[in-house]
C-alpha cells in the first residue's frame, strides 16, 4: 500500500456495497413516504379524505433511514469529527486518535445493537402492537432497526480491526482511510465531479 494509493481489504469493499444497497432502500422508503404525503394532502384538500397512519409511517421511515444509513456514513467518513487541533499533532498521535475514534464508534454501535435486540425480544415476548389506526405489530419496524444497527456494528468492528492493523504496521494511510475528510479532499471531489459533468456534456 503506497502513500498515494489506499486500497481497502475485500471485506470492507463488500461491506460498502451492502451499505450502498441499504442506503438505496432507505432512500426508496423516503421517496414512497413523500408520495404518500402528497396523496394525503391532495385527498384532504380536494376529496375530504385522509390516508390513515401517515405520521406513524413517517416515524418508521425516519428510523429506517437512521439505521440503514449509518454504516455507509461510517465507510464514507461522514460522521462529524472535531479536528481543529489535528494539524498540530505528530502523525503517530493523530493516527492513534483516528483509531480510537473508530473503536469508540464500534463500541457505541455494539451497545446500540444490544439495546435494540433487547427491545425486539421484549416486543416478541408480549406481541406488542401500536395503539394507532394501523395496529402495526411493533416487531416489524423494530426488526429493521435491529438489522440496520447490527450491520452498522459489524461494519464498525471491521473498520476498527483494519484501523488497528494499519496502526500496528505504521502505515501512513491511517489518516486518509479513517481520518476526517480534509478540505483538499472535498475540493478534489468537487473538481472531479465537475470535470466528469463537463465530459458528459461534451459527449
Amino acid at each position: 500500500m503506497s502513500d498515494h494509493t489506499v486500497r481497502r481489504p475485500q471485506f470492507l469493499v463488500l461491506a460498502e456495497k451492502m451499505a450502498v444497497l441499504l442506503a438505496l432502500c432507505a432512500g426508496g422508503a423516503v421517496a414512497l413516504l413523500a408520495v404518500l404525503i402528497f396523496i394525503d394532502i391532495i385527498g384532504r384538500d380536494f376529496l375530504g379524505v385522509s390516508v390513515q397512519g401517515t405520521d406513524e409511517i413517517g416515524g418508521y421511515v425516519l428510523a429506517f433511514v437512521g439505521s440503514l444509513g449509518m454504516a455507509l456514513t461510517l465507510l464514507r467518513r461522514g460522521h462529524p469529527r472535531i479536528d481543529l487541533f489535528f494539524r498540530f499533532f505528530p502523525r503517530l498521535a493523530g493516527d492513534v486518535l483516528h483509531v480510537l475514534a473508530q473503536v469508540t464508534i464500534a463500541g457505541l454501535a455494539v451497545f446500540m445493537t444490544w439495546h435494540a435486540w433487547s427491545e425486539l425480544q421484549t416486543t416478541l415476548r408480549f406481541g406488542a402492537i401500536t395503539n394507532t389506526p394501523l395496529q402495526t405489530p411493533l416487531w416489524v419496524p423494530q426488526a429493521i432497526w435491529v438489522f440496520g444497527t447490527a450491520f452498522f456494528g459489524i461494519t464498525a468492528c471491521l473498520t476498527s480491526a483494519h484501523a488497528l492493523y494499519l496502526l500496528a504496521r505504521h502505515r501512513p494511510s491511517v489518516a486518509r482511510v479513517y481520518g476526517p475528510v480534509t478540505v483538499e479532499e472535498e475540493v478534489n471531489q468537487y473538481v472531479g465531479a465537475d470535470t466528469q459533468e463537463g465530459d458528459d456534456a461534451r459527449n
